[in-house]
């Protein structure tokens, strides 16, 4: 029926508050798509952006191609199912699910057959002259279906429509739905807190915090790689285990030494330990994570103390204790009742079921990676990838910040957008297969590339033969492409990057360097003489910063330390591209065409303050002899 696509959409409401960040996704034609995360991460309000019952500050939305970011809600060809049926009580069950065909003057033989064909795929043609008072929970969320179902829209979405029904109901209708969707053929956009909702509904999964995108995947794929410590303790019931591990290595085997005990040591495997992203975390601390079901009691050589004993009839659930470890570990198992609490037990862990996270950044340092990351140094149109030197494409230099040349950065591409063919716009790099790893969805193959350490992978289906050992050429498409620097800023914006160059005077009088350009005045003690007279200025990306009004110093922003607050320039804004703890702002400059890109600290939003001042200090800018 139709495709949504959502490209760098923002959602900023009153005080610079973001709900939603720079959220990007392609949902396909008759996919069930869900959103998950915890409240207040921006899921509802991005299935109301789509629904245009909220208005999106800045990015595009698309529907069967179409641009739809000023299209009424009512134009949009969407139906969407809220959290508390929304029925109108005088009504019967016939006329509620008839009201919106009414509204539009559809012919009355050709309402009757929709709302009596919708009743019968949703089974409630007996409860067609009911009100909803005669009706339960689970039936009057099937009347709110039918309203939709009736209307026969290109896309159907659903705000936690089960979060009302008592347990047993909402397992039905979870199945009730599923079966819709299959029924239709058409898209689904479900939007849910309840992670087992979200494992059991959606062809893939959207895991959402604090507004951005975790990752989006499969549910087998999230379950089995996910990308950072916050997906891997969300998904999974009980969630997994997080233990404090030092990674070394003895006998040219990596361990990992728990808690700091001597006596709790763990071996990995010689393939899971070619998966480790980097040599540098051996000998440094990490976070290691196991699920419940995947740790084995009774045999191996660890050792916990049983405090609580669950029997839940088809399983039974141990929590214990580990020395020098504040929090339970939680080991699942088949139902068995030999287990009592107050005792001591040995364990091992499924070495093949063992993740790994970085400490600090908490992303996942071990398997199938969420992005490759390569180090690289750009020069130019030049980008220098160990023993390889690629020439870059002007689409995707245009796009770069200016520190990402001459010093080491990372280039970032997720495995499932890596090509085995060639294609336009695409960087070519050999690469060597070394192993790869069976997944359930997919086989991971990881590939060396010459003069890089570590691995750099990509997804193949089940069925794609490969050969071990066999020398490669991989294809990167430019705009799959990332960079970071070495602080994980991005340095590649969505939009063209500009020369803030503008042509300006300079005139020096009593040792004062006075620059003045389309109504903007700066002055500078004057460091070197310079004939008066017509310049290039430059200024630059990275130096400038805002001036806040009183208004947002209450709320604690803080502005610049200023030597002259005079030197100030007065800007509006276009749009923002956030690069992590940095800002890239697109801001209409005096004497600047086009428009200037800044980057700023990340603690405020143009989209609130679409005029402000910036201050300009000597080091912001550059001057070139024209």
């Amino acid at each position: 029926m139709a495709d949504v696509t959502l490209k760098h959409i923002y959602k900023v409401y009153d005080g610079s508050v973001r709900a939603v960040n720079d959220f990007n996704l392609e949902i396909k034609d008759k996919e069930f798509i869900v959103f998950v995360g915890p409240s207040g991460c921006g899921k509802s309000t991005t299935l109301r952006m789509i629904a245009g019952l909220e208005e999106i500050t800045a990015g595009q939305l698309y529907i069967d191609g179409e641009l739809m970011n000023e299209v009424e809600p009512k134009n949009r060809d969407i139906a969407m199912v809220f959290q508390s049926y929304a029925l109108y009580p005088h009504m019967t069950v016939y006329d509620n699910m008839a009201f919106g065909l009414k509204l539009r003057h559809t012919p009355k033989e050709e309402i009757e057959r929709r709302v009596k064909a919708a009743a019968e795929i949703l089974e409630i043609s007996e409860l067609l002259t009911r009100k909803p008072k005669a009706l339960s929970g689970g039936q009057r969320q099937r009347v709110a279906l039918g309203r939709t179902i009736v209307r026969n829209p290109k896309v159907f979405l659903l705000d936690e429509p089960l979060s009302n029904l008592d347990a047993k109901l909402r397992v039905a209708m979870r199945s009730e739905i599923t079966k819709l969707h299959d029924k239709l053929q058409t898209t689904f956009i479900y939007v849910t807190h309840d992670q087992t909702e979200a494992m059991t509904m959606g062809n893939r999964i959207v895991v959402m915090k604090d507004g951005f995108i975790q990752q989006a995947d499969t549910p087998i794929a999230l379950f089995e790689d996910p990308c950072n410590l916050f997906v891997a303790t969300f998904l999974g019931s009980p969630q997994m285990n997080i233990i404090e591990a030092t990674l070394f290595e003895e006998k040219g085997v990596l361990k990992a030494k728990l808690n700091d005990l001597d006596d709790m040591v763990i071996a990995f495997t010689d393939v899971k330990a070619k998966q480790l992203a980097n040599k540098k975390y051996i000998g440094q601390k990490v976070l290691l994570g196991i699920r419940p079901e995947h740790i084995i009691p009774n045999q191996g050589n660890l050792s916990a103390d049983v405090e609580v004993v669950e029997h839940l009839g088809d399983e039974t659930i141990l929590y214990a204790k580990i020395a020098n470890m504040k929090e339970q570990i939680i080991i699942k198992l088949p139902f068995n009742n030999t287990f009592s609490a107050h005792t001591t037990i040995s364990m091992e862990f499924n070495m093949d079921r063992v993740y790994l996270f970085d400490k600090e950044t908490h992303k996942s340092i071990m398997g199938i990676p969420h992005e490759n990351e390569i180090p690289v140094v750009i020069n130019g149109n030049k980008l220098a990838m160990g023993e390889q030197v690629i020439e870059l494409p002007e689409v995707f230099v245009s796009h770069l910040l200016d520190s990402a040349f001459d010093s080491p950065v990372n280039l970032a591409i997720k495995p499932e957008y890596v090509q085995e063919e060639s294609a336009p716009n695409a960087l070519s790099i050999n690469a060597k297969i070394e192993f790869l790893e069976q997944k359930t969805d997919y086989q991971a193959v990881y590939f060396s590339l010459k003069g890089i350490d570590g691995y750099f992978a990509m997804k193949v289906r089940n069925d794609e033969k490969v050969k071990l050992g066999k020398e490669v050429t991989l294809y990167l498409p430019v705009s799959r492409l990332y960079v970071y620097n070495q602080e994980h800023t991005k340095l590649n914006s969505r939009e063209v990057v500009y020369p803030n160059k503008v042509n300006a005077e300079i005139k020096t009088v009593n040792d004062v360097m006075h620059i003045s350009f389309d109504g903007v005045k700066l002055s500078y003690p004057a460091t070197s003489k310079l004939e008066d007279g017509q310049y290039e200025i430059v200024l630059k990306q990275d130096k400038l910063a805002p001036i806040f009004p009183r208004k947002m110093l209450k709320k604690g922003l803080e502005n610049p330390e200023m030597e002259n607050p005079h030197n100030k320039i007065k800007v509006s804004a276009y749009d923002e591209d956030i690069l992590g703890k940095k800002l890239l702002t697109y801001l209409a400059v005096p004497g600047i065409e086009k428009y200037a890109s800044f980057v700023l600290d990340n603690n405020f939003s143009v989209y609130k303050l679409p005029k402000f001042n910036l201050y300009v200090p000597f080091e912001a800018i550059e001057i070139k002899q024209k």
